[in-house]
């Protein structure tokens, strides 16, 4: 095997001292100004393969996004983890040290400053763990020794207010040579955030519903009575109802001159529920039985939303001849029963996870086992309105102490009518990946890895909607194979085919057998071809097949009243009822994908990279969420659509669907570029060398907790848990707090999180969508998202999008500016193209700066409690920027007003975050 060293000379006035490796890798990451020997030696906790890095993250480049723990980074990263391979919204494998974890579970707590080193590399390496080709992989390597217990206070809210966020985050993070445990609680809610709360222009109601009350006839459209339009002097067919009606009986008289009356309910309804999470995470890795390394991870999750739906509607029926009732025939009272409150939705979920890792080595064979258990349980319940059947019934008698005006009283109300969902799901699922090298060509050894493994998930769910009730009850066993071989064509390192440079082939299957679908196949092959060293080129070839989930088929059926849509056939926004949950008719897909991918690192010595990846797909059969209300749409799935004699839309029925195809064509590039514009001072000397007769202080640039001598014994890569691998010395583990193994981290981490120096970071990624097609059936239409067509309610697919990212630290302060932006696009929904909306282009920028206080020397002296401790302020969406949606004529569709889009808009985010040692 190849190897890799570095070495880091350190110049004093008498020569020159030769550090061990270790302690210069320790020294780099700390930004020591350096002479740096490179030499050859692949990197510990490196992932399998030949294949190369797009993207390698040092301590100081993580310290530049200035967040707290691994998912937090992960989050930040979206930019260079977006992957075209993918059916859409899968986040990327995340190894450990080079191998599986059981779930990202395992490791989403682990504080930033614990992370020793990040790598992002493309889709192609996650064959090499058994997963599909379809994820970007991230790879985490951890420091060797580190002990923290971390807390953090947040709170945010939006500059124009209505919700405020609170936040609590606590975790606890050992590694040493015992091996990792970690412990983390967070707790955050969100408070609701009402409609009247933002600048909306309300929903005229398609009945005339008000909290004091109109009066209509019976039926509706025709004169109320003629001797209230004589008094009025115009034929009356709507009319308000006095507010002295609520309290004594009103005359035609009181009717004659009112207006018709209108409410602003947007007090009664949300934009956004209000909130509640709560959860619970550890993990303990360690060595189990000599050589074998192991990891447990146990989760529990609690959360709740509540939202309000608006307020009921009651249509009273008031008979000729009643004491409330001045008028010659029956007529109609429409009122909102604003007394009552209004209606909500209510959703509680409670869940649990248990998770476990085994890995170890056979001979040259490298191991790993993943299981996984996980169990969540669901339940929704909707208002839908009031049984006024009693209060109905005294009206219809005549009681004269029945007043329909007047709030109703409790008693009177048959009962609240709700639906309710309640799903209960299990999974468990096991896996095996075996990894190693079958023989040797002449280019190397040709490697494989073999997956074997097989899940079950159960789902039980059962729904009351209108008083009718429906149970489902689906399995699902799956089990599945996959095989990859890598097999060397050239190599100039072994000396064959030279001038090819480095080119390796890979073939990989797959075979998973669902109990309920049967057989899906994947089938796949890639070039991997490094011409020149800082140049890398794979070519891929997959077709697979993917089977709908288990929610996807058997969610309970939830029917959600008051959801806003825009009717594209009538131009108009409309509240309608939503049915979501499971369509149990739906099929596999089958999907081809071809990429062409390349990686440039054009400067040696520098941390540039320019990744660029083109990627076609052909999906049949694709599985989609129901699409928005076009004409095209309609057309194509008119049982979905229900629509009342007037032709305006009530309900759509949106639970999932195959279309026939989807096409897609895009390319995507990007730019990432780190780096150190100021070295820090020295840690020991007070200058640029130590002074004269001395040697540097080791203990400044030593691995967190380690001795001079520990480190001269410390050979390979961490296991998981950052336990050592060989016969590492162990005797600092245990010791009593500040002993050796366990004491605080040491060089600049130990002052505080954040490094010295001054350091950039950039990173610059642009997607072209070159086709983005859908058709809708066999023989339908084909939308052409790109022109003039959607399939979400979002608008089409913008041809460009960018991603951009900026850092700047200078002595643990810093910086940090994202920015998001697409393109303008165009939808003509409506029959034969009519009723277009345009939908501008948007850019959104995020600011974020940070202060490692731990770095200012006076300011710890003066307060040490501020000894680790880092102070955050967030804006997200600093410009306030929201899409704008025009209809023909330049008017904002109700639904399409900005609020309704990004109800937060500009947010403001402060953390107080501390580290004790």
């Amino acid at each position: 095997m190849t190897k890799h060293f570095t070495a880091i000379l350190l110049l004093g006035a008498s020569g020159f001292t030769m550090l061990p490796p270790a302690a210069a890798q320790q020294q780099a990451d700390e930004e020591q100004e350096t002479i740096i020997v490179n030499g050859q030696r692949q990197a510990p906790g490196s992932v399998l393969g030949d294949i190369t890095p797009e993207v390698t993250l040092s301590p100081a480049d993580i310290r530049s996004f200035g967040v707290s723990s691994l998912s937090d980074l992960i989050g930040e990263l979206t930019a260079q983890t977006g992957s075209g391979q993918g059916r859409g919204g899968e986040s990327p494998v995340v190894l450990l040290g080079g191998k599986r974890v059981s779930s990202f579970a395992e490791i989403r707590d682990i504080p930033t400053e614990a992370i020793q080193r990040l790598e992002i590399l493309p889709e192609e390496v996650a064959l090499k763990y058994g997963y599909r080709p379809n994820q970007k992989v991230v790879n985490i390597v951890l420091r060797r020794r580190f002990r923290a217990f971390t807390g953090e206070l947040e709170g945010a809210a939006p500059t124009e207010g209505g919700q405020f966020s609170p936040e609590i985050d606590t975790s606890y993070l050992r590694i040493g040579d015992f091996g990792r445990l970690n412990l983390a609680l967070k707790y955050e809610s969100s408070s609701a955030l009402y409609e009247d709360e933002r600048s909306l222009t309300p929903q005229a109601s398609r009945a005339p519903y008000d909290l004091t009350g109109n009066i209509a006839s019976s039926p509706s459209g025709a004169e109320i009575d003629p001797a209230l339009s004589a008094l009025a002097g115009r034929t009356v067919t709507v009319v308000g109802v006095p507010a002295s009606a609520a309290s004594s009986t009103p005359s035609l008289a009181d009717f004659a001159g009112g207006a018709i009356n209108e409410s602003d309910t947007r007090p009664y309804r949300t934009l956004l529920p209000s909130t509640k999470d709560l959860t619970f995470n550890a993990v303990l890795a360690r060595t189990i039985f000599g050589t074998v390394a192991a990891s447990f991870n146990a989760s529990f999750a609690y959360s709740d939303s509540d939202s309000a739906q608006g307020l009921a509607g009651a249509a009273i029926a008031l008979p000729q001849g009643s004491p409330w009732s001045p008028f010659a025939a029956d007529t109609l009272l429409y009122r909102y029963l604003g007394e009552l409150g209004a209606l909500g939705q209510q959703s509680r979920d409670i869940g649990g996870h248990f998770g476990t890792t085994l890995s170890g080595s056979i001979g040259t064979w490298l191991w790993t086992f993943t299981g996984n258990l996980d169990r969540k349980s669901s339940r929704t319940i909707t208002d839908r309105g009031f049984d006024l059947s009693d209060f109905q019934d005294g009206i219809d008698a005549l009681d004269p102490l029945v007043n329909p005006y007047a709030p109703i009283d409790r008693s009177r109300i048959s009962a609240l009518l709700t639906d309710r969902a309640r799903s209960t799901s299990t999974t468990g699922d096991a896996q095996l990946l075996a990894s190693g090298t079958l023989f040797d060509l002449p280019a190397g050894a040709v490697s494989a890895s073999l997956t074997l493994g097989g899940s079950t998930s159960d789902l039980r769910s059962r729904s009351l909607r209108s008083g009718v009730a429906s149970l489902a009850a689906l399995s699902r066993d799956e089990a599945s194979g996959q095989i990859s071989l890598d097999l060397p064509l050239a190599s100039r390192k072994k000396g064959f085919l030279s001038p090819l440079g480095e080119l390796s082939a890979n073939f990989n299957l797959a075979y998973q057998e669902l109990s309920d679908f049967g057989g899906l196949r994947t089938i796949g092959a890639g070039i991997n071809w490094m011409p020149v060293k800082p140049l890398t080129l794979i070519v891929s070839f997959s077709e697979d097949e993917g089977a709908p989930t288990m929610q996807q088929i058997g969610n309970p059926s939830v029917a959600t009243t008051g959801v806003r849509v825009f009717d594209y056939v009538r131009g108009e926004t409309v509240d309608i009822t939503r049915l979501s949950g499971g369509n149990p008719d739906l099929s596999a897909d089958n999907r081809r994908l071809f990429k062409l991918g390349m990686t440039w690192k054009p400067l040696t010595g520098t941390d540039l990279s320019l990744v660029a990846n083109y990627t076609s797909s052909r999906v049949r059969d694709p599985l989609a969420s129901f699409p928005t209300a076009t004409a095209a749409i309609e057309a194509a799935f008119p049982d979905r659509f229900t629509r009342g004699a007037d032709g305006r839309l009530l309900q759509i029925d949106g639970r999932p669907i195959n279309f026939a195809r989807q096409d897609q064509e895009e390319l995507r590039w990007g730019v990432n570029f780190s780096k150190q514009l100021r070295s820090p001072p020295r840690p020991a000397g007070g200058g640029d060398r130590p002074p004269q007769g001395e040697q540097p202080n080791l203990r400044d640039i030593l691995p967190p907790g380690q001795t001079p001598a520990q480190n001269n014994t410390r050979t390979g890569d961490g296991a998981p848990g950052g336990e050592p691998r060989g016969g590492a010395d162990r005797s600092g583990a245990g010791g009593p707090p500040g002993g050796p193994g366990s004491g605080p981290p040491g060089g600049a981490f130990g002052r505080g999180p954040g490094g010295r120096g001054t350091r950039m970071q950039l990173a610059l990624y642009h997607t072209v969508h070159l086709r983005e097609s859908v058709l809708v059936y066999d023989g339908g239409p084909v939308l052409d998202l790109l022109n003039g067509d959607a399939i979400g309610s979002s608008g089409g697919q913008p041809r460009h999008e960018v991603q951009a990212q900026f850092g700047l630290t200078h002595n643990g302060f810093g910086g940090r500016l994202s920015a998001n932006w697409q393109g303008a696009t165009t939808v003509a929904g409506g029959v034969n193209g009519g009723e277009a909306l345009r939908f501008s282009s948007l850019a959104t920028v995020n600011l974020r700066l940070f202060a490692n206080l731990g770095q200012d020397q006076a300011l710890v002296q003066k307060w040490p409690f501020l000894r680790g401790a880092r102070l955050s302020l967030s804006v997200n969406n600093l410009f306030n920027s929201r899409q704008q949606v025009r209809d023909a004529d330049g008017n904002t569709p109700v639904s399409y007003q900005p609020a309704y889009l990004d109800p937060l808009g500009r947010t403001v985010r402060i953390s107080f975050r501390k580290l004790f040692f």
